[in-house]
């Protein structure tokens, strides 16, 4: 079965769409603003921009198999009864994250927030973090739910395919970076280099759960959730922090699977989302 077709109907509606829209307004800005008004989060065509990653792998879903091959990448919102262990697991991973933000920012004179905030006010405030963080639903059927799998599939290892995913993602997120981020404290370089390490550590777990993506999304929020409710700055200093914590997490979950603490099966594509999909494709050819 050919597959490069579909890495390039992925790579080609997730990037004319986002570049597209981004080129536009930072190029042309004082032209379009007066007409569609000031580019927010929530405005339409940031979301559009913001979900072409997920409608780009729904595509290449449907593609595949039809709404045989939607319904199978949406079945991977549901966790199995035996991976919902992984919810307290990794909740208490990104307090430590959180914590480690904290102090190690302290410990290093980088300087935190006054925290104002009652626990129930940080919950409450963290709570609508996932709703503003549309980064966290715009990707995932795309970026988690089809390249990962993908370069699995072409690499036969998740290392350098979780690597080459973040990579990637990295890449596609220059123009919003461009347009929110000018004037901010953090750097983009290592914001590329914090995906690559935040992907790589959760491609562990999504192959121990048989690339579930709610459990993905869960741990990203987390992980987004701790300068919103004051606990460090999110700058360049502690994308440092982050880098490091997040790459020795990767190394402790190669450690535990390589010992087969917690058995891990690598997701591929297309047989992560159905092997029935791929027996068919496999009848067609033949």
């Amino acid at each position: 079965m050919k597959l490069n077709k579909y890495l390039v109907i992925y790579l080609s509606i997730s990037f004319i769409l986002c570049w597209g829209i981004g080129f536009i307004y930072v190029f042309f800005g004082e032209y379009v603003t007066p007409i569609t008004g000031e580019l927010t989060l929530t405005h339409p065509i940031a979301i559009i921009a913001l979900y072409s990653p997920s409608v780009a792998g729904l595509i290449v879903y449907f593609t595949l198999d039809g709404m045989a091959g939607i319904k199978g990448i949406l079945s991977k919102v549901i966790p199995r009864k035996q991976d919902l262990f992984w919810f307290p697991l990794l909740f208490s991973v990104m307090v430590l994250f959180a914590l480690s933000m904290h102090y190690g920012s302290v410990l290093f004179g980088f300087g935190v927030p006054k925290i104002t905030l009652t626990v129930p006010e940080m919950i409450a405030k963290g709570l609508l973090n996932f709703f503003m963080e549309f980064g966290l639903i715009g990707g995932v059927f795309g970026w988690i739910g089809f390249l990962l799998p993908y370069f699995q599939k072409k690499f036969k290892s998740n290392i350098p395919s979780a690597l080459l995913t973040g990579l990637i993602f990295g890449l596609w997120v220059v123009p919003g970076y461009l347009i929110s981020s000018l004037g901010t404290s953090t750097d983009f370089i290592f914001y590329v280099i914090q995906l690559m390490t935040f992907i790589l550590f959760m491609s562990y777990i999504f192959n121990a759960t048989e690339g579930n993506l709610l459990i993905y999304l869960f741990t990203f929020w987390l992980a987004a959730t701790g300068s919103q409710i004051d606990l460090y700055y999110f700058n360049s200093k502690v994308q440092i922090l982050q880098i490091v914590f997040f790459s020795l997490s990767a190394l402790i979950a190669h450690m535990v699977y390589k010992k087969k603490i917690i058995k891990q099966s690598l997701q591929t594509f297309p047989e992560y989302v159905s092997e029935k999909i791929v027996e068919r494709k496999s009848s067609k050819v033949s």
